[in-house]
């Protein structure tokens, strides 16, 4: 995952995790930031040339090939727009830097859904501290939800502005799903209805 130990915190982190410091992972910088988040990162030149060797992509095939590995992508996106490009970078997990994490976000105002996939195996670095909310189902798998919720400062868990996240392993392949300002269903409805390209 695109950790915000190294780059800006971005998208659905923007809005009531001020106090998290903890956080090591959020979804990735992208091309534009959101309102009041500024951009620390460009990857205007090809990989090859630049200190940082995350790409952006506007093809879906281009950043599968680019991350080396089938790339999921949803059927549905509940009204919301890719606004950005999808970015394909290195997994930051200790002796994973060959491997390849790809991130793409889509989002309409305050509502955003994420996905970041790699094929590393497991997770590319930690999230940080998040409550606990359940097992679900994904696709034959078994995913975790996890909320930025419930306590001090944050929303309620049951709350359609908390910060949620889904995690599972399919194989050699992680994903893990994001959204805010948006219920849990359209969560999983999400990540339920992501397909091979």
């Amino acid at each position: 995952m695109f950790g915000i130990s190294r780059h800006a915190a971005h998208g659905i982190f923007a809005v009531g995790l001020t106090g998290l410091i903890t956080l090591t992972t959020a979804p990735a910088f992208a091309s534009t930031a959101p309102a009041g988040h500024a951009a620390t990162h460009s990857a205007s030149r090809p990989a090859g040339q630049s200190k940082d060797p995350t790409a952006r992509y506007h093809s879906w095939r281009r950043a599968q090939r680019a991350a080396g590995f089938r790339l999921k992508v949803p059927a549905r996106t509940y009204g919301l727009t890719r606004k950005n490009a999808i970015l394909v970078g290195p997994c930051d997990a200790a002796g994973q830097r060959r491997k390849r994490d790809v991130y793409a976000e889509w989002g309409a105002g305050q509502a955003f859904l994420a996905v970041d996939q790699n094929n590393s195996g497991g997770a590319c670095s930690n999230f940080g501290a998040a409550r606990f909310l359940g097992r679900f189902r994904v696709q034959g798998h078994r995913a975790r939800m996890y909320g930025f919720c419930g306590s001090h400062g944050l929303p309620s868990c049951r709350s359609k502005a908390a910060v949620l996240v889904l995690t599972w392993r399919a194989g050699k392949r992680f994903y893990v799903v994001y959204s805010s300002h948006q219920w849990r269903a359209t969560l999983l409805g999400f990540a339920r209805h992501l397909r091979f390209l």
